[in-house]
């Protein structure tokens, strides 16, 4: 039975993630093939929702939770580097804590890890603005001639990794986007699924066009970075 670890990193996600813990607990509890864990990381939230999930977490199986809290902002990457730290797990999900990723979607990434994928990609059907599709066409384009790597959705925020792949990697800003790229550079047996991609409900998305840009430039960075 393989040991499943999700991974939800979050920052000012009041409204959302305590829904969204309640619908992924319910979803996990119908799953007997494998055995599950929840690792949180507060980013130095200040709406209060660190709270309310120490709540939820006393009242709703604290043994299958991992809470961690940084005392100050310190971006995605500082908080899955700082999950790394403390996950023990064949596997690892990873959500954002938006409730844009359904709970329900878990159940065609444990179908596919069963059949032996070690790397299994949400494809959410979105509707992106014109830069960032113009970005992400020169990145796969890059991705392809550089790597020969062809996928539809190279920097999914819904996706599977077997942890061997990733645990030992000392990240950079921003590198939380290239866990996928730097698993199939090695040679991770993959496949793509489609999945839903929920409306927000609450909030505001941390994502803004000026990272379109810099992510080329990361991207080039990546390339050289794997090549050598």
């Amino acid at each position: 039975m393989y040991k499943i670890t999700i991974l939800i990193p979050f920052y000012n996600e009041r409204g959302n993630i305590i829904r969204q813990l309640q619908d992924l607990l319910s979803h996990l509890k119908n799953n007997k093939k494998c055995s599950f864990h929840i690792t949180l990381v507060d980013d130095a939230s200040t709406d209060g929702g660190p709270y309310e999930i120490e709540k939820f977490i006393s009242e709703n199986e604290p043994n299958m939770f991992t809470f961690i809290k940084h005392q100050k902002n310190l971006g995605k990457t500082a908080a899955i580097q700082s999950a790394f730290r403390e996950i023990n797990a064949d596997y690892v999900i990873f959500m954002d804590g938006d409730y844009q990723d359904d709970p329900k979607d878990i159940s065609i990434f444990i179908e596919k890890i069963l059949l032996g994928y070690e790397v299994v990609i949400g494809n959410q059907q979105k509707q992106p603005k014109f830069l960032k599709k113009i970005s992400v066409y020169l990145y796969k384009k890059l991705l392809k001639s550089f790597l020969n790597i062809d996928i539809n959705t190279p920097s999914p925020q819904f996706f599977a990794i077997k942890f061997k792949y990733i645990k030992d990697l000392k990240l950079k800003k921003n590198d939380h986007r290239y866990l996928v790229i730097t698993s199939l550079y090695n040679k991770a047996k993959y496949i793509e699924v489609d999945v839903s991609y929920l409306d927000r409900i609450y909030g505001k998305s941390k994502f803004s066009d000026l990272k379109v840009f810099g992510a080329l430039f990361e991207t080039i960075n990546l390339i050289y970075r794997l090549k050598k």
